[in-house]
């Protein structure tokens, strides 16, 4: 007797104990190449459909807005000699200026609070000085590499 008449022998199956093992495991298998057929039918399908919609000659959807032209910073401010610029390292918006122009500040203090990606920023004067403007308002959003303030150097005369 061959193999494969012994494998499709259901008595000498039955006596091995392999009759119904093999049933299931048939069963098994069945089922399984029938699910992959359904999933390759249905993968033909889709492309189908999206060789059809390319082929029709249609322009392809928007995809969103267009974008906006690149930003510009704006000019840098002239700083005069005997003045220094305070500039931001990153993009953001200014939230509170803690110092008006003509003031006098003092190395450390803080000039103005900016929010950028959550965190809140304070930008410290580097220098004892007096600020010659400020370039910003509260609410304004600024760019990277951006002057805010404009500081006079503090003279040898200077009492700040």
């Amino acid at each position: 007797m061959s193999i494969l008449e012994r494998l499709s022998d259901p008595e000498l199956l039955n006596q091995m104990g392999l009759g119904q093992k093999l049933a299931g495991s048939l069963i098994t298998a069945v089922i399984g190449m029938a699910v992959c057929m359904v999933v390759l039918a249905i993968i033909m399908l889709a492309i189908r459909i999206m060789h059809a919609l390319m082929s029709r000659g249609e322009p392809a959807p928007a995809q969103g807005p267009a974008p906006e032209a690149a930003k510009t910073l704006p000019p840098p401010p002239e700083i005069p000699t005997g003045a220094s610029g305070v500039s931001t390292p990153c993009a953001g918006t200014v939230k509170t200026l803690n110092a008006s122009e003509g003031a006098v500040v003092r190395e450390g203090d803080v000039l103005l609070l900016m929010e950028a990606g959550g965190a809140v920023f304070q930008f410290p004067a580097p220098a004892a000085g007096t600020v010659k403007r400020l370039c910003v308002s509260p609410g304004d959003s600024v760019e990277a590499g951006q002057v805010l303030v404009i500081l006079k150097d503090k003279e040898d005369g200077d009492n700040a």
